[in-house]
């Protein structure tokens, strides 16, 4: 068997050394080009992105594993054309993007950034007795949307807060259900997000998720809320989301994923929107997507898809398939 990696050598010599003689593994950059031209035979990727074009000029290709658990740059159509590829996830970035989670939560709620912006000034202005109060966390109500492994570890950590805890899921049920207090579907969900006072998307992007916070939907929140996305960019409306935050329309935002990025190798994008100036708004925290990256975490990764893909290539059945119909 062949396993393609579009990534750097140490990741290459490292799943090579779990597969041993079974796979050969092999490198490439991480265009399609490239990918094409080093192994259009492979029978496994490792990457969490896959072009359709590869997918379908990859004629030995049974198996992509993805680097993390998001799974929305690999092609989902492409995969599903061909109907014999498996896509498998990692979770073991879930607790990393829990804690980083509550801390957005918190360096909002807290003004932790406004305060130490102007300290490093000199300035005391946000001391005792300044503007912007801080936010009490307890006796208050959080809406998880979405209940996964991700949304799981959120409810497990906050418990401790003294929070009333409510979920959303796709169908309002849930494996982690025990975890909350009341868990409703998407489709019911106003009664709950105007009940939020804190809301922390940790769902999937899917064609059902894709652009759920819109306008609408910010609208039922309270002009006290604080909204934190560690999941995907696109599941919120930026500019809804953008409007909201300048006009005080909600209190705040943490945000860890965007709308926008760099293309690999080329940082030249200075800021993390081409339309909105969300840098120029003191209510929102902003973080350039690194929930997932702590030393423990990407050891746990590397230790996962190593394992996986040799469960693959012993004929054993690998873990974390994706329904790629459902998209998670």
């Amino acid at each position: 068997m062949k396993v393609l990696v579009p990534y750097t050598e140490e990741l290459v010599n490292a799943i090579q050394e779990t597969l041993g003689t079974k796979a050969i593994v092999i490198r490439s950059e991480r265009t399609v080009e490239s990918m094409l031209e080093h192994a259009r035979d492979a029978d496994i990727v490792v990457s969490g992105r896959v072009s359709g074009e590869y997918i379908r000029e990859a004629p030995n290709l049974r198996m992509i594993q993805a680097l993390g658990a998001g799974i929305d740059k690999i092609d989902r159509q492409a995969v599903l054309d061909r109907g014999d590829i498996i896509v498998c996830n990692n979770h073991m970035n879930a607790s990393e993007v829990a804690e980083y989670a509550i801390m957005l939560l918190f360096a909002a709620a807290k003004n932790i950034i406004l305060s130490d912006r102007e300290l490093r000034k000199g300035d005391w202005v946000f001391g005792f007795g300044g503007p912007n109060p801080n936010v009490e966390i307890r006796n208050k109500t959080c809406l998880i949307m979405g209940l996964g492994n991700i949304g799981a570890e959120i409810a497990k950590r906050l418990k401790g807060f003294d929070l009333k805890l409510k979920a959303v899921t796709r169908s309002g049920k849930s494996l982690n259900m025990a975890l909350v207090d009341s868990i409703t579907s998407l489709e019911k969900m106003k009664s709950h997000v105007q009940e939020a006072d804190f809301i922390i998307l940790s769902l999937p992007l899917t064609h059902e998720s894709k652009g759920i916070i819109d306008s609408e939907v910010i609208s039922w929140m309270k002009p006290s809320a604080i909204l934190v996305n560690i999941s995907r960019g696109e599941i919120v409306d930026e500019a809804a989301l953008y409007r909201a935050l300048r006009d005080k329309q909600i209190l705040a935002a943490g945000l860890d994923v965007w709308w926008n990025y760099p293309q690999w190798g080329k940082p030249d994008m200075k800021m993390p929107s081409l339309d909105y100036p969300f840098q120029e708004l003191d209510n929102v925290v902003m973080s350039p997507h690194r929930a997932a990256y702590s030393l423990g975490t990407q050891q746990a990764h590397l230790d996962f898809i190593r394992e996986n893909v040799l469960r693959y290539v012993s004929g054993e059945q690998p873990l974390n398939i994706i329904d790629m119909k459902q998209g998670y």
